[in-house]
């Protein structure tokens, strides 16, 4: 908060009486005249409100690999942004809101694959890449962004295992499988 002194040595810092404020901009101090801030409570901006903090605690209920499918696809913003945005645009059209799909896999036998990825491709970008070190994959993801291309990679060998146009309509895929890599993921 700015600090002011007149010439008679008074220092004047925030509100001074309902007229005024001491303020500064850019390390200038000035004194500028209060104006009540306008906060409509029209019931469309209550409704509006109300979408944004529902959208808001949605995402606090979506899980690490769904916050994270958002951070990946965000582009030129967050994901939290992104989820919000898609989220109240939704509600305003009366659609549901879209949540991501979460999908989880581990190896056959519970083995463990050093040099082994899962890669989850939508269109041309990487949304995620899993490592399979630890036996498992986990992701999350949302019908909007299809089409989706599964592929298993071990060493420098890659193999594309599956594609889901429709989410909606395949779910989750049970198997994962590349003979040509050894490689195969069963979901649970």
């Amino acid at each position: 908060m700015a600090k002011i002194s007149n010439v008679f040595g008074t220092t004047f810092s925030g509100r001074i009486g309902k007229k005024m404020i001491a303020s500064s901009w850019k390390g200038h101090e000035y004194i500028r005249t209060y104006v009540k801030p306008h906060n409509p409570n029209t019931r469309n901006q209550r409704r509006a409100r109300g979408r944004f903090a529902a959208a808001v605690e949605e995402w606090q209920g979506f899980s690490g690999v769904q916050q994270e499918f958002y951070d990946r696809i965000a582009e030129r913003m967050s994901g939290f942004n992104l989820f919000i945005s898609r989220y109240v645009k939704a509600v305003r059209d009366g659609e549901e809101p879209e949540t991501p799909v979460e999908m989880r896999w581990k190896t056959a036998g519970g083995g463990l694959i050093e040099d082994g990825d899962l890669i989850v491709m939508a269109g041309k970008r990487e949304v995620f890449r899993v490592g399979l070190g630890e036996g498992r994959a986990e992701v999350a993801l949302t019908q909007s962004d299809s089409p989706y291309f599964f592929v298993l990679k071990n060493g420098m060998a890659r193999e594309e295992v599956l594609e889901i146009r429709d989410l909606a309509k395949a779910g989750v895929p049970k198997v994962l499988e590349s003979r040509k890599l050894g490689i195969k993921l069963v979901a649970y």
